[in-house]
């Protein structure tokens, strides 16, 4: 089944096209970096460059795709539930493989496809970085900084490559379960109108709120694991607590 769900999001053209506006997205910030580079003369170092550390104004490729990562993620491949409800297919597949293996079967595929696109997006974004600014010394000062107490910033300054990779696989990660919940809110809904609403919603409060989701999305920021692990705990425990109620409901309790 698994190869199947793959098969399909392939052939998909809609979903082609988004995983391509996925990997564009982090290109604009590597504009602004060179047009800052050819106009400014500012030499970024690479791993300063790197999307994720945000360092262009305005933030606006970070807004673009963060911000409406599970949206995107939704177009991707977690909503394709709602099409095999309403051809009738969803009926076949579960008939075949049975109730708990059609829903793990997606909730699996869309972790996974979610998690890779990211991890390829920010590969290729960490490559293309090094590439055009190899050699760059410029970090917004922040290797001039040291704050007491906040053992997370000094060893991200001491080591910024892994800094840039650790916060690589915490972010695919995040992006896989929120594809994740995107899936399952698509199993329980089975329309669109909804399934988008309860996804965004879900996703807009936990980074709108005081401590936001976003902060785990910044590498080189000034919070520290007393602030971070809370935030992580308490968004792992949402993207897990949905996906298991509604995997509950949908096999125990709805078998029409």
């Amino acid at each position: 089944m698994f190869k199947s769900q793959f098969f399909r999001l392939y052939k998909n053209k809609l979903s082609r096209i988004i995983f391509f506006i996925i990997l564009l997205i982090p290109c604009i910030e590597i504009v602004q970096l060179l047009l800052m580079k050819f106009t400014q003369g500012t030499e970024f170092n690479p791993a300063f460059a790197f999307y994720l550390a945000g360092s262009s104004r305005g933030h606006v490729a970070q807004i673009l795709l963060l911000w409406f990562l599970p949206l995107f993620l939704l177009l991707l491949c977690s909503d394709d539930a709602i099409q095999d409800y309403k051809t009738g297919y969803k009926n076949i597949l579960i008939s075949k493989t049975g109730r708990k293996k059609y829903y793990l079967t997606k909730l699996l595929s869309s972790f996974l496809v979610s998690f890779f696109t990211m991890l390829i997006t920010l590969s290729i974004n960490f490559i293309l970085v090094n590439l055009l600014f190899w050699n760059g010394t410029y970090t917004k000062g922040l290797t001039e900084i040291v704050l007491a107490n906040n053992l997370l910033f000094n060893l991200s300054i001491e080591h910024p490559y892994l800094t840039d990779l650790f916060f690589t696989l915490l972010v695919c990660t995040l992006a896989g379960f929120a594809g994740v919940v995107g899936s399952s809110f698509s199993q329980f809904f089975n329309d669109k109108k909804y399934t988008y609403t309860a996804t965004f919603f879900v996703w807009f409060l936990l980074v709108l709120k005081e401590k936001s989701l976003m902060f785990l999305f910044q590498p080189f920021a000034e919070y520290g694991f007393e602030v971070l692990m809370p935030i992580l705990f308490l968004t792992l425990s949402v993207f897990i607590i949905i996906p298991l109620g509604v995997y509950i409901y949908e096999v125990k309790y709805n078998v029409d």
